[in-house]
C-alpha cells in the first residue's frame, strides 16, 4: 500500500487569491507562512451536483477522459509512482469533502453566532495512491467494442466521495497499441475546465495549462438581465420530442466516439467566417437529422441543446470546481442544406453573444456566491439536472475547448485524449462533447442504452463534417 505525505504548497503556476472584497473567488486554498493550504468553499455548481448525487444515490454523475499513451508498455507500479510524485506538489488533487461548524456570517462579518454545519473542500495530509490508481481488465480480443464496454461498465461504478473524488484505471487486455489510461472524477468536484486542470496536474509537461481563460468578466448591465430573462422565458417552450429516441431514456450509459483533424474544423470555420463551436453544433444538427430523417419531412419545432458556458476566470484556473452555466440553443435539424444549417447556428450564437454579456449575470450572482443556509437541496438538485429535463432540451452539447499543454505519463507521451461527458442515466437520452488535444479533435456521444442506433451518431457527425469540408473547399486567391 503506497501512502504519501503531500506537500501542501500550491503548484508553481498557482495564482494568489485577492482579498478585501465580497467578490473574491470562493476561498481558494492559500498558503500561510508554514506552507500549509487551508480548505475552501464549494461553488454553487459543486453544491448542486452534490445535492443531485445525494438526493438520487443511484444516479451519480462522473466526468472522464481516456488517454492514449505511446512508448513502451506502462505497468501499474510505474503509473502509481508517477502519480505519487505529482500529488506531492498538487494539493488540489488531494481535496475531499469534510464538514465544519461555523457561524453564519455575511461578507462584512455580520450575522447570528449560532453554529451551523457546512461542507468544504479540504486537502488531505496523506493519500493512499493504491486506492486511486488501479488496473482494470478489458476482455482480450474484443477490440474497440470491448474497450467501449469496459468504459460503459466503469461508468456504472460511482466515484467515492469519502476520499479525493477521482480515479485512474490502467486498462489491460485491449488490442490498441501502447497504453490506455482512463481518468474519472465526480462532477461534484470537476467540470470540463477542472478536468483539463486535473489532467495537467497529473500529466502536464510544462506550465502551459488548460484553455485560455478571461482575466475578468464585465459587470452585468440592465440589458444583460433582460436578455437572461428573455432566454429563460423562451426556455419554457417545449423542445421537439423525437420518436427516434425510442421513448423515455432507460438503461445505462453507452459511449462511442470518433476522431478528426482539428485543422479540418478550423478550416471550415475560417471559410464560413464562423467559430469551431458553430461547426460542431451544426454538424450535430446534421447528424441528428440524418439519424431521424423521416421525422424532418415536415419540420415543426426544432430540437434544443443545452450548451454549457464557462464562467471561470484565469484567477480560478487552479481550482477543481464547477464554474459553468448553460444556455439553450435551437438546432436547425429541419434545414436540409448543410451550409444554411451552419449559417443559422452561427446567427444564433452571435445573437447570444451580442454585447459580450453571455454568462455575466451568472458569474456575478452564482460563481462567487456562498450557499445560503436556507438553500433547498431539492432546488439545487433540480438546477443540476437541467440537462436531463427532456421537455426543455433534447441533449447536452459540451465543448471545453483545446487542451494547450502536452501530457506525458511516466515519460511516455500522451498521443490522444477522448473526453467522456456525463449522462443523467434513466433521464437523459444523449450528451455530446468535443475535446481537442494536439492536432486532433474527438467527439464523444454518450447515450442511454435504450436509444435505438445511437452507436451510428459519431459516424454520421463525421460524415456531416466531411460534407462541410468539401463544400468549403480552398479559399479563392
Amino acid at each position: 500500500m503506497r501512502r504519501l505525505q503531500v506537500n501542501n504548497r500550491p503548484p508553481r503556476c498557482a495564482r494568489p487569491r485577492s482579498s478585501g472584497s465580497c467578490d473574491d473567488s470562493p476561498d481558494s486554498p492559500t498558503p500561510e507562512g508554514d506552507g500549509t493550504v487551508h480548505d475552501r468553499s464549494l461553488t454553487i455548481g459543486d453544491h448542486a451536483f452534490l445535492a443531485f448525487t445525494r438526493r438520487f444515490p443511484g444516479e451519480f454523475l462522473d466526468v472522464g477522459a481516456l488517454l492514449y499513451v505511446g512508448g513502451p508498455p506502462l505497468d501499474l507500479s510505474a503509473l502509481r509512482a508517477h502519480v505519487a510524485d505529482r500529488l506531492r506538489l498538487a494539493p488540489h488533487l488531494t481535496e475531499q469533502l469534510h464538514s465544519v461548524a461555523s457561524p453564519p456570517r455575511d461578507c462584512r462579518g455580520r450575522g447570528s453566532q449560532a453554529e451551523q454545519t457546512s461542507l468544504r473542500w479540504a486537502p488531505r495530509g496523506d493519500v493512499n495512491v493504491d486506492d486511486h490508481v488501479v488496473v482494470t481488465a478489458v476482455r482480450e480480443g474484443t477490440g474497440d467494442d470491448g474497450l467501449r464496454r469496459a468504459i460503459d461498465r466503469l461508468a456504472t461504478q460511482p466515484i467515492d466521495l469519502g476520499r479525493p473524488p477521482w480515479m485512474l484505471h490502467l486498462l489491460r487486455g485491449h488490442s490498441a497499441e501502447g497504453t490506455l489510461v482512463l481518468y474519472r472524477a465526480s462532477h461534484a468536484h470537476q467540470d470540463g475546465g477542472a478536468l483539463y486542470r486535473a489532467l495537467h496536474l497529473l500529466f502536464g509537461e510544462d506550465d502551459e495549462t488548460g484553455v485560455a481563460l478571461p482575466q475578468a468578466f464585465p459587470a452585468p448591465r440592465p440589458g444583460d438581465y433582460l436578455r437572461l430573462a428573455g432566454r429563460n422565458l423562451q426556455g419554457l417552450a417545449p423542445t421537439r420530442a423525437l420518436a427516434a429516441w425510442g421513448g423515455p431514456a432507460r438503461g445505462p450509459a453507452r459511449h462511442t466516439w470518433v476522431t478528426t483533424e482539428l485543422d479540418a474544423l478550423r478550416q471550415i470555420a475560417r471559410r464560413h467566417s464562423v467559430t469551431v463551436n458553430d461547426v460542431y453544433l451544426a454538424t450535430i444538427a446534421g447528424a441528428l437529422r440524418q439519424w431521424s430523417l423521416l421525422e424532418w419531412h415536415r419540420p415543426h419545432r426544432p430540437i434544443h441543446a443545452l450548451m454549457p458556458i464557462s464562467i471561470r476566470t484565469s484567477a480560478e484556473q487552479e481550482l477543481l470546481s464547477n464554474f459553468t452555466t448553460g444556455v439553450r440553443i435551437a438546432l436547425p435539424c429541419g434545414e436540409p442544406d448543410p451550409v444554411r444549417r451552419l449559417a443559422r447556428v452561427a446567427a444564433r450564437t452571435r445573437r447570444l453573444k451580442r454585447g459580450g454579456g453571455l454568462g455575466v449575470v451568472e458569474r456575478r450572482h452564482l460563481a462567487l456566491a456562498e450557499l445560503p443556509p436556507y438553500a433547498s437541496q431539492r432546488f439545487l438538485a433540480h438546477a443540476a439536472s437541467s440537462g436531463a429535463r427532456t421537455r426543455e432540451v433534447a441533449l447536452v452539447a459540451s465543448n471545453p475547448g483545446h487542451l494547450r499543454c502536452r501530457l506525458a505519463v511516466a515519460g511516455r507521451p500522451v498521443t490522444g485524449l477522448v473526453g467522456l461527458p456525463p449522462l443523467f442515466v434513466g433521464r437523459q437520452h444523449l450528451s455530446v462533447a468535443l475535446f481537442g488535444y494536439g492536432e486532433h479533435a474527438h467527439a464523444t456521444f454518450t447515450a442511454s442504452a435504450s436509444v435505438p442506433g445511437h452507436e451510428t451518431l459519431p459516424d454520421l457527425w463525421l460524415a456531416e463534417l466531411g460534407v462541410l469540408a468539401e463544400l468549403a473547399g480552398p479559399r479563392p486567391r
